[in-house]
């Protein structure tokens, strides 16, 4: 008897607060949040997090906006330490980041730091919300969310798990939308 395959497709929606906007110029990431999608349905129970202590002061101006200081991540495990987790995590499964390109500057600056070799493709909510909305100008994700009457606490508004989840229902709603006229994934290779 021949068993019947009922793989769905699976994505980990991630985001990366930062100490600021530049990898290459000695930013860190200072915390990880990720979730995963099968197919349309959101995985509440498959969830990374964890804060990283970057080894260099947040600014104060990283702060205001993600409310992470430097005490909550002064015992906080390394990138060294949590990084090669969220891969593990992240397995073969498609990516999924609302502005994706920031999020992919550090990641990839992480796979050249410890020598990593890997193929991703990533679908980026932003270039969904251009297709899906293409008379608007602004496809950041607060502004995304209100299109799509999608909303989450302030207090977890600028967390990666709460940008994540925002992204998460923004991404199925998005593909909803947009049915055979999806964008595809941006590739990416380090």
């Amino acid at each position: 008897m021949t068993q019947l395959s009922l793989a769905l497709d699976e994505y980990v929606v991630f985001d990366f607060e930062t100490t600021g906007l530049s990898p290459w110029a000695g930013d860190e990431v200072i915390e990880i949040g990720a979730l995963k999608i099968f197919g349309n349905e959101i995985d509440e129970t498959a969830v990374f997090h964890s804060l990283v202590n970057p080894k260099r002061p947040i600014s104060p101006e990283a702060s205001a906006i993600n409310g992470i200081t430097n005490e909550m991540v002064a015992n906080a495990p390394t990138i060294n330490e949590v990084f090669p987790t969220f891969l593990d995590f992240v397995g073969s499964a498609w990516l999924v980041a609302q502005n994706a390109k920031f999020d992919m500057g550090f990641l990839t600056k992480y796979l050249v730091t410890f020598n990593l070799s890997r193929k991703l493709e990533v679908y980026d909510t932003m270039i969904f919300s251009r297709r899906a909305f293409p008379r608007e100008h602004q496809h950041n994700l607060d502004m995304i969310s209100k299109r799509l009457g999608l909303q989450i606490a302030k207090a977890e508004r600028h967390r990666s798990l709460g940008d994540v989840k925002l992204t998460a229902k923004a991404f199925i709603a998005l593909r909803e939308m947009l049915g055979n006229n999806c964008p595809n994934p941006e590739k990416w290779t380090v």
